[in-house]
């Protein structure tokens, strides 16, 4: 007979050392959750503990929400921000090895317009004028390789009528009110890479008051995604990544953003773009999005990121299983196929298949001077993809647009910071808009939209903005002053040949405005304000009128 020669010490060693294991492996799980896309104090607070040496140099900001990690959790970037006070969220054990709870902050942001619609980059908040306002909390869960975040927000708008005319805006439908997924999402997430699905905003590109193809300015929409939660190291560098499939849905409750705020909705039996006012069920009609993004950071040039970014969406999904080569992959995922029409005219419906993807490209480039506290940053997009190379050598600008940005941080104490800021937005249509029309950006096949709202840059189709931007920061005080300029549509086709076909009358914004931000105890407070004058408003020469814009957030942290 065998005896067990096990002692009652070395099993209860055992015992601990599988409950360090697990909760090793919880710690591990737990920080996997997101810092959201815009969360006032926390989101662009990152890239400001980035260029003051706080936070490691390898992470690329382009590719967001950020994915907190064992070193970086939401409490370790409080007290990176403010060493000064200690914040611990409300977090549980479920149980033994079965996981834990914690509650994510509570946000509460409202917007005011006196006279038009004006500001963009706040998901859930619609063009209007008059007030509206956000609230939004919620959980995040985690256990083992999973986890769950859920961060819904609800969203109401006054949404009275403003001043309009035939080539700009139309009236309102009244109150408007809507209760989103949110911040929320379902991962399966291990060693820096994550499968699953999310409702959550994204933001890709090196810009911090617009992206070309991915921001916060329409609410999130569904998705599946494939990502890196943190840069994966190689012997060439490190590289991070984002892989999605998404549904874009219309709402016609709301004017169209890509549509100078009409209301010419795409019809829902066609979608063929002849115009629909009426409402109808979005289950219908829907658009599929497939995107990527990928950065690379080079192992021998500290601070430099290189990235590629692509999308393509379609209403007509009828394309036949392996029809003209079209396997699987071709098929949902047309962003890793076929760069030039010629070569994959996927984009061109054939006899063999009906759909049709509109696709949007950019490079991006951000380049971090950690010695001087500076970034450079700059974006560059194509609209259209070239039939061949040479069409692509003979008329390179065509349908093209970019962005141009510097910030730079000076130190001024031990606890102050100044922060000057200046960024360039050009989405005009090129010159070459005289011999071959790009038409618009975010326009085409139901348009670049999650209901009504641009998924690219808020500043608007067509339009062309700057942004200057002087800071103190002290921790998570801020005051500072803001400029801002709006060129809409100056490029943009009329009918006729006076002027080359061109707009006489410029429509241009002039805003200038004190942005405000103080934390007490573990409640954020932030606010802008803005006086917006403008010039020939909805391109009427000499409808000059004068707007404020305001904007408050208290962010309560459990």
């Amino acid at each position: 007979m065998l005896r067990n020669n096990t002692s009652p010490f070395f099993l209860r060693s055992m015992r601990k050392a599988a409950a360090m294991a697990a909760g090793i492996l919880l710690i591990q799980t737990v920080h996997a959750q997101t810092v959201p896309v815009g969360m006032i104090g926390f989101d662009d607070q990152l890239r400001i503990l980035q260029l003051q040496g706080k936070l490691d140099l390898n992470h690329s900001m382009m590719a967001r929400p950020f994915f907190s990690d064992r070193s970086l959790t939401v409490d370790s970037i409080f007290r990176l921000t403010d060493s000064t006070t200690l914040y611990r969220p409300v977090r549980r054990n479920l149980g033994e090895g079965k996981g834990k709870v914690e509650v994510l902050p509570f946000h509460w942001y409202t917007k005011f317009n006196s006279d038009h619609p004006y500001s963009w980059n706040q998901a859930g908040f619609i063009q209007a004028k008059g007030l509206q306002t956000i609230v939004s909390t919620g959980v995040y869960v985690s256990s083992g390789w999973f986890n769950m975040q859920f961060k819904p927000e609800f969203v109401y708008a006054a949404n009275p009528d403003f001043s309009h005319n035939a080539s700009y805006g139309a009236p309102t439908r009244g109150n408007y009110h809507h209760f989103f997924m949110g911040q929320s999402s379902l991962r399966v997430t291990k060693g820096g890479i994550s499968l699953g699905l999310s409702t959550e905003n994204l933001w890709w590109g090196p810009g911090i008051h617009n992206s070309l193809l991915m921001s916060n300015n329409a609410p999130g929409f569904a998705h599946l995604t494939f990502n890196t939660t943190r840069p994966i190291k190689t012997p060439i560098g490190n590289f991070e990544w984002q892989l999605i499939a998404g549904k874009l849905v219309e709402d016609t409750s709301v004017l169209l953003e890509n549509k100078n705020l009409t209301t010419g909705y795409y019809n829902p039996e066609s979608y063929d773009g002849s115009g629909y006012s009426g409402p109808y069920n979005p289950k219908d009609k829907w658009r599929y999005l497939s995107g990527v993004t990928l950065t690379y950071n080079p192992k021998w040039i500290k601070g430099l990121f290189l990235s590629v970014t692509r999308v393509g969406y379609t209403y007509n999904f009828k394309l036949k299983e392996n029809a003209d080569g079209y396997s699987f992959f071709k098929k949902y995922f047309p962003v890793l196929f076929g760069v030039l029409r010629q070569d994959y005219p996927y984009g061109t419906p054939t006899a063999n298949h009906d759909i049709g993807v509109k696709q949007m490209a950019s490079l991006a480039a951000r380049f971090v001077f950690p010695e001087s506290h500076t970034e450079l940053y700059t974006e560059y997009g194509y609209g259209d993809n070239f039939l061949n190379l040479r069409d692509w050598n003979n008329d390179a600008p065509h349908s093209t647009t970019y962005l141009l940005g510097i910030r730079k941080l000076k130190k001024l104490n031990k606890e102050t910071w100044l922060d000057v800021g200046a960024e360039l937005t050009h989405m005009a249509e090129s010159v070459n808009y005289l011999v071959r029309t790009a038409g618009d950006w975010y326009g085409y096949q139901g348009g670049y939209t999650q209901q009504g709202r641009i998924l690219g840059a808020g500043v608007g189709k067509g339009n062309n903005a700057y942004t200057l931007n002087v800071h103190l920061l002290s921790g998570f005080s801020k005051v500072g002053m803001v400029i801002q300029g709006i060129q809409h549509a100056p490029t943009e086709l009329v009918t006729g040949f006076a002027n080359f076909g061109l707009r006489e009358t410029k429509w241009n914004d002039l805003a200038f405005g004190l942005t405000g931000q103080k934390k007490y105890n573990n409640v954020i407070l932030h606010g802008e304000l803005q006086a917006v004058n403008t010039q020939n408003f909805a391109w009427e020469k000499g409808n000059n009128r004068f707007n404020l814009y305001c904007f408050l957030s208290v962010s309560y942290l459990w």
